[in-house]
């Protein structure tokens, strides 16, 4: 098993959120921001489960880097299939959204 100090993955962590900060600064593209969101989100997630890391200690870190700005992916609206018929192949409900 791989042991990672906590200060190291906080210190990753830091440098994320900087690196975030830059890249919205100098304009960067929302792929490439999508992919710093996910280095952050996930290094917070591992640090608060396997370091003993708290929420608060996380923030300390992140306001003055990047404010609260969430790093967290937007839900999406689910669809609702109460109106329908499951039973019909996808191909002819399609058509008949299309026309």
């Amino acid at each position: 098993m791989i042991t990672i100090p906590v200060e190291d993955l906080l210190d990753s962590l830091k440098s994320g959120y900087t690196e975030y900060k830059e890249s919205v600064e100098n304009g960067a593209v929302e792929v490439e921001l999508a992919h710093i969101k996910g280095f952050c989100t996930t290094i917070e997630q591992i640090i608060r489960l396997y370091g003993n890391v708290s929420s608060e200690e996380i923030l300390k870190i992140k306001r003055p880097i990047i404010g609260d700005i969430s790093l967290r992916r937007k839900k999406k609206n689910i669809y609702n299939f109460s109106d329908t018929d499951l039973e019909e192949p996808t191909i002819l409900r399609r058509q008949k959204k299309e026309k």
